[in-house]
């Protein structure tokens, strides 16, 4: 006969491996087993990072294309008055500035036709051309700016009307 010690005892059919099973009533099926919330916090926390994301990389997206938009259009707006080869304008600085002079008495250039043109491209306020319309030789160098650029004028007769355009500094 085998010592007591030595016995091993069958575990009871309720009892698997140290965990019990409940009894359920005949045709009631067992609950699924039950789910942390793990899965939910990395669902939240790769939504938060991926809208942080998004974000940053569309506002970004948005100021490289307003800067690559506003470096090209001081171009844009002399082609857009049949400028480019015109004498009295001239690009300068990669696109980022523009000198428009006038024929005077004693000078030859472009006309105030395309200095307005070109200034209607870019956007300037009508109070510009006010402006610019009121300066006298005795005035020296004026200036202005609107949203994008900055400009400086000035008049002689002889020599005419002088307008540099550059895009402004961010």
């Amino acid at each position: 006969m085998s010592h007591p010690d030595n016995l091993q005892v069958p575990p009871p059919p309720d009892v698997d491996r140290g965990r019990s099973t409940p009894s359920l009533p005949p045709g009631v099926p067992p609950a699924p087993p039950a789910k942390g919330r793990k899965p939910l916090y990395f669902g939240l926390g790769g939504l938060a990072v991926g809208l942080v994301v998004g974000v940053v990389s569309g506002t970004a997206g948005i100021a490289i294309g307003g800067a690559l938009a506003q470096s090209s259009a001081i171009p844009q707006a002399v082609e857009a008055c049949f400028a480019t080869d015109m004498e009295g304008v001239s690009a300068m600085d990669d696109g980022q500035s523009l000198n428009m002079q006038t024929a005077g008495n004693d000078s030859s250039g472009t006309t105030i036709t395309t200095v307005v043109c070109v200034l209607d491209e870019l956007g300037a306020p009508q109070s510009l051309y006010s402006k610019i319309d009121s300066t006298r030789a005795l005035d020296g160098t004026k200036s202005a700016e609107w949203p994008g650029f900055t400009a400086s004028w000035s008049y002689h007769p002889d020599s005419g009307l002088n307008v540099i355009v550059e895009t402004a500094a961010k």
